[in-house]
Formats: C-alpha cells, sequence, structure tokens
C-alpha cells in the first residue's frame, strides 16, 4: 500500500527473528554502528534496554507533530510504552483497551447482573456468587502484575513517575494489591491455577471473569478455549469511584527506527504512514483482530461488527466507548528492575503470605528496586 500510494521505488525486507535473539540483535547492531536493521519492533518490556546510555531509535515526535496526528491517537498505547522524557521513539499499533470479559452463562445463572460497574460491587458480587456456587468469580496471579497493572493504572497507579523514578508503595498501587489481598482472604476470589489448570477452570466456569486487552480476551481465549465461544460478554472495567477510568492498557509492541539505518526519513515516513492509515489498519484487523491506536481507523464501522465469538456483540463498540479513559503512564530505563522488583517482593509475598500486608510488600519492593537501580548507577 505504501508502495503504491507513496513510492513506487519502496522495497522492504522482512526477517523474523525469536524474541530474545531479535532484541539481543538490535541493541549488539547499533552499538556497533552498522549491520543493523532500518526498523525494528520492540515489545513494552525490552524498550528500557534501549534508553539507559545513548538512545539508539530516531525520535518520532516532531514528525508526528508536523503530521498533525497527535490528538488522533491513543497516546497511552500507541506512543506511552515508547516514550521517555517526553520524547516517542516507537509507535504501537494495538490498542490493548483492557475490558472485563465474563462467562454470561455462569452470571446469568448465578443471578450477577452486567454490568458492573465499581469494583466494591463487584466484590459484593463475587461474594455472594462465592456463597452460592463454591465457585470464583476472578483469579489473581502471584507470579506476574498484570491484572494488578490493569487495576492500579485504572487509578493513575504505575511503576513510575514522570522522571523514571519507581513509585511502587504509591496509594493506587497499594489500594490495588490490598483489594486482591481480600479478595483472597474474603474466599471469593482465588489465586490463579498454574498451567491448564487454569483453562480448565475457564472452560467449566469455576472462574467466571478474566481481564485484560484483546490478546487476553479474545486471542487466548479462541486459542486456548474454542469450546467456550459464544458464551463470553465484555463489559467496561468497573471503576475505582463513580466516573473514575473504566478501562486500561496493557502489553504491546512499537515500530521503531534506528538512528543506524541508512533511510531515517524513508523508514520513519513508512512506518507513520502504515500506523496512520485508515486503509492499512482496518487490512490488520481483518487479519489479527486488533483494534487500532489511531481514532479515525477505530470509528471505522467494520471495527464494530458483531463477533460471533462474543455471543454476536459489537466488541468495537465497547473499546470505542472507554479508551479514552486510559490513563496516561510513564516508562523507565530501569524497567525490568521495577517490575521484578514488584513481582518478587510485593505482589507474590501479599498475595501468598496472609501475614503480609501490600502496604509493607510495596514498601521492601520499592526499597529493593531503588537498591538495585542505585548500585547500577553508581
Amino acid at each position: 500500500m505504501y508502495k503504491k500510494q507513496k513510492n513506487p521505488d519502496f522495497e522492504i525486507n522482512w526477517l523474523v527473528f525469536p524474541y530474545t535473539q531479535m532484541h539481543d540483535q538490535v541493541l549488539i547492531t547499533s552499538q556497533a554502528g552498522s549491520g543493523g536493521p532500518d526498523i525494528a519492533d520492540i515489545e513494552i518490556s525490552q524498550f528500557s534496554r534501549y534508553i539507559k546510555g545513548d538512545i539508539i531509535f530516531a525520535e518520532m515526535t516532531s514528525k508526528l507533530q508536523q503530521m498533525g496526528v497527535m490528538d488522533k491517537l491513543y497516546l497511552p498505547s500507541a506512543t506511552d510504552p515508547w516514550s521517555w522524557k517526553g520524547k516517542i521513539y516507537g509507535i504501537g499499533n494495538e490498542l490493548n483497551t483492557c475490558l472485563m470479559s465474563y462467562r454470561h452463562d455462569v452470571w446469568s445463572k448465578a443471578g450477577i447482573q452486567a454490568p458492573i460497574t465499581t469494583w466494591d460491587a463487584f466484590a459484593e458480587a463475587g461474594r455472594k456468587f462465592h456463597t452460592d456456587t463454591k465457585n470464583y468469580l476472578l483469579d489473581f496471579p502471584f507470579n506476574d502484575w498484570g491484572y494488578w497493572w490493569i487495576m492500579t493504572l485504572q487509578d493513575k497507579g504505575g511503576f513510575f513517575n514522570d522522571q523514571g523514578v519507581p513509585t511502587l508503595n504509591s496509594a493506587p498501587n497499594v489500594k490495588a494489591l490490598q483489594y486482591q489481598k481480600d479478595a483472597i482472604k474474603e474466599g471469593w476470589g482465588t489465586v490463579r491455577p498454574i498451567g491448564q489448570a487454569y483453562n480448565t477452570a475457564l472452560s467449566q466456569g469455576s472462574i467466571a471473569t478474566l481481564l485484560g486487552p484483546s490478546w487476553n480476551f479474545s486471542g487466548f481465549t479462541t486459542e486456548s478455549l474454542p469450546e467456550t465461544k459464544g458464551k463470553w460478554h465484555l463489559q467496561p472495567l468497573p471503576a475505582w469511584d463513580a466516573g473514575g477510568s473504566r478501562t486500561a492498557t496493557w502489553g504491546g509492541t512499537g515500530v521503531t527506527v534506528l538512528k543506524t539505518s541508512s533511510s531515517v526519513e524513508e523508514a520513519m515516513d513508512f512506518v507513520l504512514f502504515e500506523h496512520t492509515t485508515t486503509e492499512a489498519l482496518l487490512n490488520d484487523f481483518q487479519i489479527r483482530q486488533v483494534w487500532p491506536t489511531y481514532r479515525p481507523a477505530l470509528d471505522n464501522p467494520a471495527l464494530s461488527q458483531p463477533l460471533p465469538f462474543f455471543d454476536n456483540q459489537k466488541v468495537g463498540d465497547i473499546i470505542k466507548e472507554v479508551s479514552p479513559e486510559i490513563n496516561k503512564w510513564y516508562n523507565s530505563p530501569f524497567w525490568p528492575e521495577t517490575t521484578g522488583a514488584c513481582v518478587n517482593y510485593g505482589i507474590t509475598p501479599a498475595i501468598q503470605k496472609t501475614d503480609v500486608s501490600a502496604q509493607a510488600a510495596l514498601d521492601e519492593a520499592q526499597r529493593q528496586s531503588q537498591s538495585v537501580i542505585s548500585f547500577e548507577t553508581a
């Protein structure tokens, strides 16, 4: 499409590598100054590797401003993950708007009315559901930060402040983790089963809800739980307070242009064309069922058609409704150190140990992350 509309002489050679190898090669070749790609697709948790020293990516901020598309992008998903100190170094196409996906057959049989609008109301429904059925409305992982991240981002929490400094023990972060801990203590929530046991619980309805963006509520379920087709509905996330955010963003990859490219301007033009051209994005949706970060494309009726897996719900309409509510968040060169401390010293002990409060766990996680960062930067 780019070749047809923009440059008939344009050629591109796509190379696909395993996840770790690709990210390692990008770093090695950029440091060598040659031999690397013009364009690289960088996963959200890997971006920090490339901003610890001299940044290897070409900045996109001014180009996006010149194109007049900044206000047409959902920035928390499109650019926040690949931004540092107010400058944009990558752009993502996956909107990754988080929703609550629930087994409508199970909820209906238990008398649960959707949508549930607040987390307090969700807890109340969860208590009754567990009392009546001995099953669980929701699970909480003990060994990753995904659900915690969703819930705290709704409340403007997160890993870092705007300077890239860890804020693990901030009030929103503690509140989200304490909610999960309380749910498990009260019995209506459960620690996520490991491996296939989790899939079985969702298939049988003994865990009746999951959270996340399309790669989870659609990609995971259609691939791993095909027998549940037509049994899922989606709703906005419950808010912490009336009028609060009903969504978050989670995950994604961002396309970057390396400074070592021999064709930085051409590569930049191609990348931004593909991310801000409705026709190209509609084609991607047909292939991957990925809702785009570009607002004009998201408004296309083709992205709001009924989906049989979700009992013919118009999922795109829900995504459009809540996506403007995704809160801004910040990345940092110290992503792995901080996310690792968050899980190992914060989430895991708080979820697994009854005598460890969310506040105490995240206080320790904050200390550990700061200690590692201080050592690395001494």
